[in-house]
Protein backbone atom coordinates (compact mmCIF):
# COMPACT_ATOMS: atom_id res chain seq x y z
CA UNK A 1 0.00 0.00 0.00
CA UNK A 2 0.71 3.91 -0.87
CA UNK A 3 2.35 5.27 2.66
CA UNK A 4 0.69 8.59 1.41
CA UNK A 5 -2.90 7.11 1.19
CA UNK A 6 -2.36 5.43 4.74
CA UNK A 7 -1.41 8.85 6.48
CA UNK A 8 -4.50 10.88 5.07
CA UNK A 9 -6.63 7.87 6.04
CA UNK A 10 -5.41 8.12 9.87
CA UNK A 11 -5.45 11.96 10.04
CA UNK A 12 -9.02 12.14 9.05
CA UNK A 13 -10.35 9.48 11.21
CA UNK A 14 -8.14 11.65 14.11
CA UNK A 15 -10.08 14.86 13.20
CA UNK A 16 -12.91 13.20 13.29
CA UNK A 17 -12.80 12.06 16.85
CA UNK A 18 -11.86 15.73 18.25
CA UNK A 19 -15.57 16.97 17.52
CA UNK A 20 -18.64 16.60 19.22
CA UNK A 21 -20.31 14.23 17.13
CA UNK A 22 -23.74 15.82 15.74
CA UNK A 23 -27.01 13.91 16.17
CA UNK A 24 -26.71 11.58 13.51
CA UNK A 25 -29.96 11.87 11.60
CA UNK A 26 -27.87 10.33 8.11
CA UNK A 27 -30.26 7.42 6.78
CA UNK A 28 -27.87 4.49 5.83
CA UNK A 29 -27.74 4.07 2.09
CA UNK A 30 -28.25 0.01 1.35
CA UNK A 31 -25.56 -1.80 0.00
CA UNK A 32 -22.49 1.09 1.37
CA UNK A 33 -20.88 1.94 4.42
CA UNK A 34 -20.96 5.90 3.66
CA UNK A 35 -23.40 8.39 6.03
CA UNK A 36 -25.00 11.53 5.18
CA UNK A 37 -23.52 13.95 7.13
CA UNK A 38 -26.46 15.76 8.50
CA UNK A 39 -26.72 19.52 8.02
CA UNK A 40 -24.97 22.25 10.12
CA UNK A 41 -25.83 22.73 13.71
CA UNK A 42 -25.96 26.91 12.36
CA UNK A 43 -28.83 25.90 10.21
CA UNK A 44 -31.54 28.14 10.53
CA UNK A 45 -34.59 26.33 12.26
CA UNK A 46 -37.59 25.87 10.63
CA UNK A 47 -40.36 27.65 11.64
CA UNK A 48 -43.46 25.34 12.46
CA UNK A 49 -46.54 26.20 10.65
CA UNK A 50 -48.92 27.97 12.54
CA UNK A 51 -51.84 26.58 12.65
CA UNK A 52 -54.93 28.25 11.60
CA UNK A 53 -58.08 26.82 12.65
CA UNK A 54 -60.41 25.89 9.92
CA UNK A 55 -64.22 26.60 11.24
CA UNK A 56 -66.35 23.66 11.72
CA UNK A 57 -69.34 24.11 9.58
CA UNK A 58 -72.01 25.75 11.81
CA UNK A 59 -74.48 22.97 13.35
CA UNK A 60 -77.06 24.89 12.25
CA UNK A 61 -75.82 25.33 8.44
CA UNK A 62 -78.47 27.55 6.55
CA UNK A 63 -81.42 25.19 5.46
CA UNK A 64 -82.79 25.48 1.83
CA UNK A 65 -85.89 27.15 2.81
CA UNK A 66 -89.10 25.74 0.65
CA UNK A 67 -90.68 27.87 -0.96
CA UNK A 68 -93.31 30.46 0.41
CA UNK A 69 -97.21 29.27 -0.87
CA UNK A 70 -98.97 32.26 -1.69
CA UNK A 71 -102.35 31.77 -0.96
CA UNK A 72 -104.61 32.30 -3.92
CA UNK A 73 -107.53 34.20 -2.90
CA UNK A 74 -110.36 32.41 -4.22
CA UNK A 75 -112.53 34.93 -6.17
CA UNK A 76 -115.99 35.23 -5.24
CA UNK A 77 -117.88 35.36 -8.57
CA UNK A 78 -120.35 38.22 -9.46
CA UNK A 79 -123.47 38.05 -8.37
CA UNK A 80 -125.56 38.03 -11.59
CA UNK A 81 -128.44 40.66 -12.02
CA UNK A 82 -130.72 38.05 -10.98
CA UNK A 83 -128.43 37.08 -7.56
CA UNK A 84 -128.75 40.72 -7.04
CA UNK A 85 -132.10 41.35 -6.63
CA UNK A 86 -132.66 38.13 -4.19
CA UNK A 87 -129.95 39.07 -2.09
CA UNK A 88 -131.99 43.34 -2.38
CA UNK A 89 -135.08 40.76 -1.29
CA UNK A 90 -133.17 38.86 1.68
CA UNK A 91 -131.62 42.20 2.85
CA UNK A 92 -135.23 43.93 3.45
CA UNK A 93 -136.23 40.70 5.12
CA UNK A 94 -133.64 41.35 7.24
CA UNK A 95 -134.44 44.94 8.03
CA UNK A 96 -137.65 43.59 8.53
CA UNK A 97 -137.20 40.86 10.81
CA UNK A 98 -134.82 43.66 13.17
CA UNK A 99 -138.05 45.89 13.33
CA UNK A 100 -139.81 42.97 14.36
CA UNK A 101 -137.62 42.38 17.50
CA UNK A 102 -138.16 45.89 18.21
CA UNK A 103 -141.65 45.42 18.06
CA UNK A 104 -141.39 42.14 20.25
CA UNK A 105 -139.26 44.08 23.02
CA UNK A 106 -140.80 47.59 22.84
CA UNK A 107 -137.34 49.30 22.68
CA UNK A 108 -134.85 48.65 19.72
CA UNK A 109 -131.55 47.98 22.54
CA UNK A 110 -134.07 45.59 24.83
CA UNK A 111 -133.29 41.77 24.83
CA UNK A 112 -135.70 38.86 24.00
CA UNK A 113 -135.61 37.97 27.53
CA UNK A 114 -136.87 41.03 28.86
CA UNK A 115 -139.86 40.33 27.61
CA UNK A 116 -141.24 37.27 30.24
CA UNK A 117 -144.79 35.77 31.22
CA UNK A 118 -144.59 38.82 33.69
CA UNK A 119 -144.53 41.41 30.99
CA UNK A 120 -147.68 43.73 30.34
CA UNK A 121 -147.97 45.78 27.12
CA UNK A 122 -146.34 42.87 24.62
CA UNK A 123 -148.29 43.40 21.41
CA UNK A 124 -148.39 40.24 19.05
CA UNK A 125 -149.90 42.80 16.41
CA UNK A 126 -147.15 44.82 16.04
CA UNK A 127 -144.78 42.13 15.38
CA UNK A 128 -147.09 40.37 13.22
CA UNK A 129 -147.05 43.69 10.73
CA UNK A 130 -143.38 43.48 10.49
CA UNK A 131 -143.29 40.06 10.07
CA UNK A 132 -145.99 40.03 7.35
CA UNK A 133 -143.53 42.50 5.78
CA UNK A 134 -140.70 40.13 6.02
CA UNK A 135 -142.96 37.28 4.29
CA UNK A 136 -143.52 39.37 0.96
CA UNK A 137 -139.46 39.83 0.67
CA UNK A 138 -139.04 36.41 1.75
CA UNK A 139 -141.76 34.86 -1.16
CA UNK A 140 -139.65 37.12 -3.64
CA UNK A 141 -136.95 35.93 -2.45
CA UNK A 142 -137.72 32.73 -2.93
CA UNK A 143 -138.37 32.92 -6.65
CA UNK A 144 -135.02 34.52 -7.39
CA UNK A 145 -132.12 32.94 -5.25
CA UNK A 146 -129.89 30.45 -6.54
CA UNK A 147 -128.28 27.43 -5.57
CA UNK A 148 -125.43 29.41 -3.57
CA UNK A 149 -127.80 31.84 -2.09
CA UNK A 150 -130.04 28.80 -0.75
CA UNK A 151 -128.05 29.14 2.91
CA UNK A 152 -128.95 32.47 3.28
CA UNK A 153 -132.42 32.27 2.56
CA UNK A 154 -133.26 29.14 4.94
CA UNK A 155 -131.66 31.33 7.57
CA UNK A 156 -133.97 34.07 6.99
CA UNK A 157 -136.70 32.06 7.08
CA UNK A 158 -135.69 30.26 10.19
CA UNK A 159 -135.41 33.28 11.83
CA UNK A 160 -138.93 34.48 10.71
CA UNK A 161 -140.23 31.09 11.67
CA UNK A 162 -138.79 31.65 14.98
CA UNK A 163 -139.93 34.67 15.67
CA UNK A 164 -143.39 33.84 14.34
CA UNK A 165 -144.04 30.80 16.74
CA UNK A 166 -142.61 33.25 19.62
CA UNK A 167 -145.58 35.27 19.52
CA UNK A 168 -147.84 32.42 19.43
CA UNK A 169 -146.19 31.34 22.68
CA UNK A 170 -145.61 34.11 24.47
CA UNK A 171 -149.53 35.83 24.85
CA UNK A 172 -150.50 32.43 26.01
CA UNK A 173 -147.46 32.54 28.55
CA UNK A 174 -148.91 36.09 29.38
CA UNK A 175 -152.42 34.60 29.96
CA UNK A 176 -151.02 31.79 32.01
CA UNK A 177 -149.45 33.86 34.55
CA UNK A 178 -152.37 36.18 34.93
CA UNK A 179 -154.29 33.46 35.43
CA UNK A 180 -152.22 32.32 38.28
CA UNK A 181 -152.27 35.61 39.74
CA UNK A 182 -156.24 35.11 40.06
CA UNK A 183 -155.85 32.07 41.32
CA UNK A 184 -153.63 32.95 43.74
CA UNK A 185 -156.14 36.02 45.02
CA UNK A 186 -158.34 33.32 45.31
CA UNK A 187 -156.55 31.71 47.88
CA UNK A 188 -156.15 34.35 49.79
CA UNK A 189 -160.06 34.99 49.27
CA UNK A 190 -160.93 31.34 50.05
CA UNK A 191 -163.14 31.02 46.89
CA UNK A 192 -163.08 27.88 45.45
CA UNK A 193 -165.07 27.89 42.71
CA UNK A 194 -162.52 31.26 41.30
CA UNK A 195 -159.52 29.51 42.58
CA UNK A 196 -160.82 26.35 40.31
CA UNK A 197 -161.79 27.90 37.28
CA UNK A 198 -158.31 29.80 37.26
CA UNK A 199 -156.56 26.97 37.50
CA UNK A 200 -158.60 25.31 34.52
CA UNK A 201 -157.30 28.64 32.23
CA UNK A 202 -153.67 28.32 33.72
CA UNK A 203 -153.75 24.64 32.65
CA UNK A 204 -155.06 25.63 29.29
CA UNK A 205 -152.98 28.52 28.78
CA UNK A 206 -149.79 26.64 29.27
CA UNK A 207 -150.65 24.07 27.35
CA UNK A 208 -151.45 25.98 24.25
CA UNK A 209 -147.82 27.62 24.50
CA UNK A 210 -146.28 24.25 24.27
CA UNK A 211 -147.23 23.00 21.26
CA UNK A 212 -145.66 25.96 19.09
CA UNK A 213 -142.31 25.66 22.25
CA UNK A 214 -142.04 21.96 20.48
CA UNK A 215 -141.66 23.37 17.38
CA UNK A 216 -139.36 25.93 18.00
CA UNK A 217 -137.45 23.72 19.33
CA UNK A 218 -137.37 21.26 16.42
CA UNK A 219 -137.83 23.60 13.13
CA UNK A 220 -135.27 26.52 14.18
CA UNK A 221 -131.67 26.58 15.53
CA UNK A 222 -129.48 29.26 16.81
CA UNK A 223 -127.19 29.36 14.15
CA UNK A 224 -129.78 30.02 11.32
CA UNK A 225 -131.82 32.61 13.46
CA UNK A 226 -128.86 34.49 13.99
CA UNK A 227 -129.14 36.00 10.89
CA UNK A 228 -130.71 38.92 12.27
CA UNK A 229 -128.20 40.80 14.06
CA UNK A 230 -130.87 41.72 17.07
CA UNK A 231 -130.84 37.81 17.80
CA UNK A 232 -127.26 36.16 18.75
CA UNK A 233 -126.70 32.52 19.59
CA UNK A 234 -126.92 33.25 22.90
CA UNK A 235 -129.79 35.41 22.74
CA UNK A 236 -131.69 32.74 20.78
CA UNK A 237 -130.73 30.29 23.69
CA UNK A 238 -131.56 32.38 26.35
CA UNK A 239 -135.43 32.59 24.90
CA UNK A 240 -136.37 29.35 24.41
CA UNK A 241 -135.10 28.07 28.04
CA UNK A 242 -137.30 31.18 29.08
CA UNK A 243 -139.96 29.63 27.12
CA UNK A 244 -139.19 26.33 28.39
CA UNK A 245 -138.70 27.29 32.24
CA UNK A 246 -141.80 28.84 32.31
CA UNK A 247 -143.78 26.42 30.68
CA UNK A 248 -142.81 23.66 32.72
CA UNK A 249 -142.77 26.27 36.24
CA UNK A 250 -147.03 26.96 35.25
CA UNK A 251 -147.56 23.52 34.84
CA UNK A 252 -146.33 22.82 38.19
CA UNK A 253 -148.17 26.10 39.89
CA UNK A 254 -151.05 24.24 37.95
CA UNK A 255 -150.60 21.32 40.12
CA UNK A 256 -150.59 23.47 43.32
CA UNK A 257 -153.14 24.77 42.87
CA UNK A 258 -155.26 21.62 42.70
CA UNK A 259 -153.89 21.30 45.83
CA UNK A 260 -154.88 24.45 47.59
CA UNK A 261 -158.49 24.06 46.46
CA UNK A 262 -158.53 20.98 48.25
CA UNK A 263 -156.92 23.10 51.50
CA UNK A 264 -159.19 25.64 50.81
CA UNK A 265 -162.43 23.65 50.57
CA UNK A 266 -161.10 22.16 54.59
CA UNK A 267 -160.47 24.98 55.85
CA UNK A 268 -163.68 26.87 54.57
CA UNK A 269 -165.20 23.55 56.20
CA UNK A 270 -163.56 24.05 59.29
CA UNK A 271 -164.64 27.67 59.74
CA UNK A 272 -167.89 26.93 58.97
CA UNK A 273 -168.04 23.48 61.36
CA UNK A 274 -166.11 26.16 63.98
CA UNK A 275 -169.45 28.72 63.46
CA UNK A 276 -171.72 26.05 64.30
CA UNK A 277 -169.75 24.72 67.21
CA UNK A 278 -169.46 21.49 66.17
CA UNK A 279 -166.07 21.12 67.62
CA UNK A 280 -164.95 17.45 66.51
CA UNK A 281 -165.06 18.34 62.52
CA UNK A 282 -163.90 21.57 63.18
CA UNK A 283 -161.04 20.00 64.88
CA UNK A 284 -160.58 17.20 62.09
CA UNK A 285 -161.27 19.37 59.09
CA UNK A 286 -159.10 22.24 60.72
CA UNK A 287 -155.69 19.66 60.87
CA UNK A 288 -156.35 18.61 57.71
CA UNK A 289 -156.54 22.21 56.33
CA UNK A 290 -153.42 22.89 58.47
CA UNK A 291 -151.50 19.50 57.31
CA UNK A 292 -151.98 20.67 53.56
CA UNK A 293 -151.34 23.95 53.71
CA UNK A 294 -147.69 23.33 56.09
CA UNK A 295 -146.86 21.00 52.87
CA UNK A 296 -147.96 23.38 49.94
CA UNK A 297 -145.73 26.22 52.01
CA UNK A 298 -142.54 23.63 52.12
CA UNK A 299 -143.21 22.34 48.85
CA UNK A 300 -143.24 26.18 47.12
CA UNK A 301 -140.54 27.05 48.82
CA UNK A 302 -138.79 24.16 47.43
CA UNK A 303 -139.90 25.14 44.15
CA UNK A 304 -138.86 28.83 44.50
CA UNK A 305 -135.52 27.85 45.87
CA UNK A 306 -135.24 25.58 42.57
CA UNK A 307 -135.79 28.27 39.64
CA UNK A 308 -133.01 28.89 37.72
CA UNK A 309 -132.50 32.21 36.38
CA UNK A 310 -134.73 31.70 33.04
CA UNK A 311 -137.59 31.18 35.23
CA UNK A 312 -137.16 34.54 37.64
CA UNK A 313 -140.89 36.04 36.03
CA UNK A 314 -142.05 32.91 38.38
CA UNK A 315 -140.12 33.63 41.30
CA UNK A 316 -142.04 36.41 43.16
CA UNK A 317 -144.92 34.95 42.57
CA UNK A 318 -144.44 31.31 44.01
CA UNK A 319 -142.82 32.84 47.05
CA UNK A 320 -146.08 34.29 47.54
CA UNK A 321 -148.13 31.82 47.04
CA UNK A 322 -145.10 30.16 49.61
CA UNK A 323 -146.17 32.78 52.20
CA UNK A 324 -149.96 32.78 51.76
CA UNK A 325 -149.85 28.91 52.60
CA UNK A 326 -147.92 29.05 55.34
CA UNK A 327 -150.63 32.01 56.72
CA UNK A 328 -153.51 29.96 55.97
CA UNK A 329 -151.63 26.66 57.89
CA UNK A 330 -151.63 29.27 60.75
CA UNK A 331 -155.49 30.15 60.53
CA UNK A 332 -156.05 26.04 59.94
CA UNK A 333 -154.33 25.71 63.83
CA UNK A 334 -156.35 28.48 65.50
CA UNK A 335 -159.55 26.67 64.69
CA UNK A 336 -157.92 23.43 65.59
CA UNK A 337 -157.00 25.25 69.24
CA UNK A 338 -159.99 26.81 69.82
CA UNK A 339 -162.02 23.63 69.38
CA UNK A 340 -160.20 21.34 71.38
Amino acid sequence: MDRRSVLAAAVALFAGCGQSPSPDTSTPTAGTGTATQAPSSTATPTEEPTATATEEPTATATETEEPTETPTETETPELSEREERAAQELDRAISDLSQAVAAYTGNASDSLVTVSAASQGFSRAAVLTELTDADDNIENARRLVSGRQQPRLAAVESARRFLRLSIDVQPRLIAAFGATETARDAVVEQQESTLETATQDLREERDDAEEPLDRIESETDASGVSVVPEISESEYGAKVAQFGTEVDGFGSLADFFDRFLTAVADLNDAERFDRAEREPRAREDGQAAADAFDALASDLQAFVDGLSEAGASLEELAADLARIAAEKADDAREIVEDNS
